[in-house]
């Protein structure tokens, strides 16, 4: 049985689309296990709604803990062989369970593609390996962000660690690297997209807001992914691959500081400019396999630590994301 735990909080406009998408597993050994995370909307009574109408639904309340806890509340009540993840403002194709558990034979993990919905687009992400080999294959996952989220893959039960509660941003991937050291049995790949991630693209979410200690996590998760590399391969990434998700954090941000307005232009310049003098990375950007045009662009005005230039290029792609889509980008 495949038990498939969802995080709930002020949800209450998705939740029933992301449910009803589950409940239309082809896969029919399923449990549906929602973890009301003391939402304070309407969400509370809209999952015991539902679990009243199906049998394989089952609710969990309680107090608000963050999607960690919430994530292994559901862990701790699971009775499947298997585990999947679920957001509950995301949906998921009716067949997501079932060709996973194709997909695993003998391994212990399943990745599969996605659909990542944002600004009005449908963008479809397929990894490009078929096969685990090991720290190439590694390399080839985590380059593509095909590793840092949990409701992409099937889990075994009875290798998944927890997730850890005292973080609120990085901690999906460290729970993926975490489970992958217990997966001796290796990774399958699914070559098809079969969640779908609806990105929030109004500034509301976790991700989207100031952190003052956004750099500080995305640093940790830069050096678990290098260790865990290394464990790996022998010896350190020379891709630049690894150092490009790191650096890509931090041009997330800095693309986004032309819309921020809880901040003055100066406090902006500011952020740049710490960002361009912080020695490590200094050290990451001089070897990070950046692929998008406008990171190299941005990327290079930072490692000269011209925070105009870089400014003013986040300005221009804010405003060029607008015309094209209609949105800020």
């Amino acid at each position: 049985m495949v038990s498939i735990v969802v995080p709930v909080y002020k949800s209450e406009k998705t939740l029933r689309v992301c449910v009803e998408s589950l409940q239309r597993q082809t896969e029919r050994e399923i449990e549906i296990i929602l973890v009301d995370d003391g939402s304070p909307d309407n969400c509370p009574c809209i999952c015991d709604e539902l679990a009243e109408k199906d049998a394989r639904i089952r609710v969990i309340h309680k107090e608000n803990g963050g999607v960690s806890s919430a994530r292994n509340a559901g862990m701790e009540k699971a009775g499947g062989e298997f585990l999947l993840f679920a957001d509950s403002d995301d949906s998921v194709e009716e067949d997501l369970a079932e060709e996973l558990l194709c997909g695993i034979g003998s391994a212990d993990l399943a990745v599969c593609g996605y659909h990542h919905h944002y600004l009005g687009r449908d963008v479809e992400k397929i990894p490009e390996i078929s096969k685990w080999n090991g720290a190439e294959s590694f390399l080839a996952l985590y380059g593509r962000g095909y590793l840092n989220m949990p409701w992409n893959k099937l889990f075994r039960r009875s290798l998944a660690g927890r997730f850890d509660e005292s973080l609120s941003l990085g901690e999906d991937l460290l729970f993926n690297l975490d489970y992958l050291r217990r997966a001796s049995g290796g990774v399958a790949v699914v070559q098809k997209p079969l969640y779908h991630y609806i990105q929030n693209d109004t500034g509301n979410t976790l991700s989207s807001r100031k952190r003052d200690d956004k750099l500080e996590l995305a640093k940790r998760i830069w050096h678990e992914a290098s260790r865990f590399y290394e464990e790996l391969a022998g010896c350190e990434d020379k891709s630049g691959l690894i150092n490009a998700r790191l650096i890509q954090e931090v041009l997330d941000d800095v693309e986004s500081l032309p819309f921020d307005l809880s901040r003055s232009r100066r406090e902006k310049l500011a952020a740049i400019e710490a960002y361009c003098r912080d020695p490590e990375l200094q050290r990451a950007g001089r070897n990070a396999a950046l692929s998008a045009m406008d990171y190299r662009m941005i990327h290079a005005c930072m490692l000269r630590g011209w925070k105009h230039g870089a400014y003013g290029l986040s300005v221009l792609r804010g405003w060029t994301a607008k015309l094209l889509y209609g949105k800020k980008g």
